[in-house]
């Protein structure tokens, strides 16, 4: 028993093992709504997307304008009395990216042109739940045990929440005290970050008129953008989001041999 908990402890140390799992929780999410929107049990179908690494589906991040899922909170189903330096993150904030389907286009692609007009998410009326279910997850385990994912527009939620906990500027909130202030910034420095292909706005000159058209969409639901300083996560990845998936297929694959 002592010699299968250390070979655990080994893999998570594994970067790429690290990336993998993050990437198949994601892919979680992706199928959670997907499987909602064809109206079947989606968490019989995601499930193998997370029971092989020892998570559960602790709770689903949704969207109350038309009951789609945009992410998901992980927990792991067991978990050492002492923590070990490597182990598993015992809950991981997933984010899935743009589905172009009936039911959530437009909502995705009102976020999108958000991102790509402002190179920020707010205003999107996702925001608020994605910060409160991050709150709450650090405050029950500590933000040195949760990790933050997400794909493409999934990737832009992650990094905008964990921006906003840093700022201590969440709207819903009053002004926070100096030092509750230095809190949460150290709270965000502490998290572990997995950005598959995370979008930012870094366009050459040519492509400044879709910005601005982007712009002049967003302009009913205009809020303004609050300043936030220069930010880093402890691990900051920007990978391959498919590489990862075709490694856990193949790793499944050979499982079966």
């Amino acid at each position: 028993m002592a010699a299968a908990a250390q070979v655990n402890v080994s893999v998570w140390r594994d970067d790429d093992y690290r990336r993998m799992v993050m990437a198949c929780l994601i892919e979680a999410v992706y199928l959670l709504e997907l499987e909602r929107q064809e109206r079947r049990d989606a968490a019989a179908v995601a499930q193998q997307w997370w029971k092989p690494f020892r998570y559960r589906l602790a709770h689903e991040l949704v969207d109350e304008r038309d009951g789609s899922v945009f992410g998901a909170i992980f927990e792991r189903d067991h978990q050492p009395a002492a923590a070990v330096d490597g182990e598993a993150p015992r809950a991981v904030i997933a984010f899935r990216g743009t589905l172009l389907r009936g039911p959530t286009i437009r909502r995705d692609v009102e976020d999108e042109l958000r991102l790509l007009a402002r190179n920020s998410l707010r205003g999107s009326a996702r925001l608020a739940g994605a910060l409160q279910a991050l709150r709450a997850t650090i405050e029950r385990f500590g933000s040195e045990n949760v990790c933050l994912c997400g794909h493409s527009l999934g990737a832009g939620f992650a990094r905008q929440v964990a921006r906003m906990l840093a700022s201590s500027s969440s709207s819903s909130s009053p002004p926070s005290p100096r030092h509750h202030h230095h809190a949460a910034a150290a709270a965000a420095a502490s998290l572990e970050f997995h950005l598959f292909n995370a979008p930012y706005l870094s366009l050459p000159m040519g492509v400044r008129s879709v910005v601005k058209t982007a712009d002049c969409l967003l302009k009913a639901v205009r809020t303004g953008v609050a300043a936030v300083g220069r930010w880093h996560g402890k691990a900051l990845k920007n990978v391959a989001y498919a590489n990862c998936i075709l490694g856990y297929t193949r790793l499944e694959s050979s499982r079966r041999l």
